[in-house]
């Protein structure tokens, strides 16, 4: 499998609509098994970082 990769200087602009698209989806099974295991990873994987995802918006927040 290849995998493509961001450029460091544009990573967020590239993954952002990539991101919302699969927020709009995330409680749809996905249609193959292979995404279906990558949606459940993602679940899972921003559930383990919940904590660190508050702390930056709480950072962001004072800094504006």
């Amino acid at each position: 499998m290849k995998v493509m990769a961001n450029m460091s200087y544009c990573r967020f602009e590239n993954t952002f609509n990539d991101l919302i698209d699969c927020f709009d989806n995330i409680w749809e099974e996905a249609e193959n098994e292979r995404d279906e295991r990558s949606r459940k990873r993602m679940i899972q994987f921003l559930k383990e970082r919940i904590e660190e995802i508050e702390e930056l918006s709480e950072e962001l927040a004072s800094q504006e």
